[in-house]
C-alpha cells in the first residue's frame, strides 16, 4: 500500500471518527441535519483530494461538487469556512497564450472563494441592510485596497499589472465584504463560528498524530500534483513541527489559536461541559504540537485579553494564572513540558536564532522603508541590506506582517491596514458593553472575536501573511464589523412593539437557558 493512500485513510479515519464524536454539541447547536451535510461535504472533498491524482483535475471535481451539494444552503461563508482548511493552500497558474506566459494563480481555496463567497459578494448590495457600524474599518480597508490595486501598476507588462490587481482583489476583497455583509443574525454568526471550529478539532487530532508518528499526512498531495511541496518537515528540538493540511506549522498554530479563541463563544454557549473540556483540550494540544512560539505568545494575549475585558475580571484572572502556575509546575516535570518550556521565547535555551534574526529583519526594515516612507517600493526585496538576511534556503524570509505591507505599501499603507484592526476592536468593545445588558450572548461572541482579534494582531508580528494567514485575518475582521451592525440593529429595535411582521423583529435571539457563569 502506497504511502499516499495510508494518509488518505488515516486522514478519512480521522475526519470520521471527529464528526461522530462531537456530532452531539453541533447538532444541538446547528441542527442534526445541517451538521451531516457538513460532514459529507467534508468527506466527499477530502476523498476527491487524496483520490484524483492530479491538481487540475482535482480543481475541477472539487468546484462540481461543492456547486451541487451546496446550492440550496443560504449561508455560503459558513461553507466557505468548512471548507477553508480540507485541502494545502498551494496551486498553479492557468497557462497563457499569444504571448502571454500565465493568467491568475489558482488553488483550492481560490476555487472555494470563486463558487461560495463571489456570488454572495455580488448579491451583498442587494440584500436588507443592518444598522450602521463598523463605518471607520469599512473605510480603511477600502482605501487599503484601492491602495494594493494602485500600487499594482508598479508592474513592468501591461499582463503583470492586470494579472496583480486581480490577485490582490480576490485575495482581500472577498473575505472582508462577505463576512461583514453576509451574517445578518446571532444565529448566523454561531453557524459559521461551528463551520470554522468542526474542522480545527479534526486538524488538532491529525497534528497531534503528525508529531507522534513524525509524518506530515498532506505532503503527499502536493508531490502528486506536481512533484514537490514548498515547505518540507522541520524539526525542532528534535520533535516535527505539526502543520496538519496547512502545510505550515507557524500557520497552523495561528489557526489553532482563532479555535480557541471562537470556541470561547462557541463552545462555551453550546458545549457540556464533557464536550468543552475535549475541544479545548484537542484545540490547545493542536497549538502545542506546531512548536511555533509567535502562535503561543499570541493565544497568551488572547486569553489574557479575553479574561481582562470579562464581567468578574479580577476572579477571572486569578483562575486563569492559577491554571498556568499548574500547567508551568506539571511541564517541569514531565519530558515532553520540559521541551515546551525550552522553546519558549525570552525564557526557554532554544529559542536564539529565530529571535536573533527578527531583530536582524527589523532593523534592516526600518532603514529600507525610510527610502520610501510612503508609498514603499515593489523591488526592496532587491535592496542591499535585506539581501544580507537572505538564509540558507536561498529566501528573505519577512517574518513580520505589518514589516511585509509596510515595505511594499510604505507607512501609508501600514497606517491603513493597522487601521482596519483597532477599528474593528474598538467597534467591538463597544458592542460588547452594550450587549451586556440585554443580550449576554451577544456580548460573549464580541468578546471572544475581541481576543481573536487581538491575537491574530500579535501573531502576525511573528510571521508573514502567506497560506491560510490572510485569509482568515481579514475573514475574522470582517465578522467583526458584522457583530457590530447586528449588535446596533439590535439596540435600535430592542423597545420596539412587536407587531406581528417578523421582518420588524430584532435580528437576535438569546438561548433560553444559557448558563452566564
Amino acid at each position: 500500500m502506497s504511502t499516499h493512500f495510508k494518509a488518505f485513510i488515516v486522514v478519512f479515519v480521522i475526519s470520521v471518527i471527529g464528526f461522530v464524536f462531537f456530532r452531539k454539541p453541533y447538532a444541538s447547536a446547528i441542527g442534526a441535519r445541517q451538521f451531516d451535510k457538513w460532514r459529507n461535504l467534508w468527506l466527499a472533498v477530502t476523498a476527491c483530494l487524496f483520490l484524483v491524482p492530479s491538481f487540475w483535475p482535482y480543481i475541477i471535481l472539487s468546484a462540481l461538487v461543492v456547486f451541487f451539494m451546496t446550492k440550496t444552503d443560504p449561508l455560503k461563508p459558513a461553507l466557505f469556512m468548512l471548507l477553508l482548511f480540507v485541502s494545502p493552500n498551494i496551486g498553479d497558474a492557468i497557462p497563457g497564450f499569444a504571448g502571454i506566459n500565465k493568467f491568475i494563480m489558482v488553488t483550492p481555496q481560490a476555487v472555494f472563494t470563486l463558487v461560495l463567497l463571489i456570488p454572495a459578494m455580488i448579491a451583498a448590495p442587494k440584500m436588507k441592510k443592518l444598522a450602521q457600524g463598523g463605518g471607520m474599518a469599512d473605510l480603511c480597508f477600502v482605501l487599503f485596497l484601492a491602495l494594493q490595486l494602485v500600487l499594482c501598476m508598479r508592474g513592468p507588462t501591461v499582463t503583470h499589472i492586470i494579472r496583480t490587481m486581480i490577485e490582490q482583489f480576490l485575495v482581500i476583497a472577498p473575505f472582508y465584504f462577505v463576512f461583514s455583509r453576509a451574517p445578518k443574525s446571532l444565529s448566523d454568526i454561531r453557524i459559521i463560528s461551528a463551520a470554522y471550529t468542526a474542522p480545527i478539532l479534526i486538524l488538532s487530532a491529525l497534528s497531534i498524530l503528525e508529531l507522534i508518528r513524525t509524518w506530515h499526512f498532506y505532503t503527499s498531495v502536493g508531490y502528486n500534483w506536481f512533484g514537490a511541496m514548498p515547505f518540507t518537515y522541520t524539526m525542532r528540538d528534535g520533535f516535527l513541527r505539526a502543520s496538519g493540511s496547512v502545510i505550515d506549522p507557524i500557520v497552523w498554530g495561528y489557526i489553532a489559536m482563532t479555535g480557541i479563541g471562537v470556541g470561547l463563544a462557541f463552545f462555551t454557549e453550546n458545549f457540556s461541559k464533557f464536550y468543552r473540556y475535549a475541544g479545548f483540550g484537542l484545540l490547545i494540544a493542536g497549538l502545542l504540537v506546531s512548536l511555533s512560539r509567535g502562535p503561543w505568545v499570541g493565544a497568551a494575549a488572547m486569553m489574557i485579553t479575553y479574561v481582562l475585558i470579562s464581567p468578574q475580571a479580577m476572579s477571572r484572572a486569578v483562575h486563569l494564572g492559577g491554571l498556568g502556575l499548574v500547567g508551568f509546575l506539571v511541564a517541569l516535570v514531565t519530558p515532553f513540558g520540559q521541551k515546551i518550556i525550552d522553546l519558549l521565547p525570552f525564557i526557554g535555551s532554544s529559542a536564539g536564532d529565530t529571535i536573533s534574526y527578527r531583530q536582524q529583519l527589523l532593523k534592516a526594515a526600518r532603514e529600507v522603508m525610510a527610502e520610501n516612507p510612503i508609498f514603499g517600493s515593489s523591488d526592496y526585496l532587491d535592496h542591499p541590506k535585506l539581501q544580507a538576511l537572505r538564509q540558507g534556503q536561498g529566501i528573505i524570509d519577512i517574518v513580520n506582517s505589518y514589516l511585509e505591507v509596510g515595505l511594499k505599501s510604505g507607512f501609508v499603507g501600514m497606517g491603513l491596514f493597522i487601521g482596519v484592526f483597532l477599528f474593528a476592536l474598538l467597534g467591538l468593545r463597544r458592542a460588547m458593553k452594550s450587549a451586556l445588558s440585554y443580550n449576554p450572548t451577544l456580548a460573549l461572541y464580541c468578546r471572544a472575536y475581541f481576543a481573536v482579534i487581538v491575537g491574530t494582531m500579535i501573531t502576525i508580528f511573528t510571521t508573514s501573511s502567506v497560506l491560510h494567514t490572510p485569509i482568515v485575518y481579514w475573514c475574522m475582521l470582517g465578522i467583526a464589523v458584522a457583530l457590530v451592525r447586528i449588535e446596533r440593529h439590535c439596540r435600535d429595535n430592542q423597545h420596539a412593539m412587536p407587531d406581528g411582521n417578523d421582518d420588524e423583529q430584532p435580528a437576535l435571539e438569546t438561548p433560553a437557558q444559557f448558563n452566564w457563569k
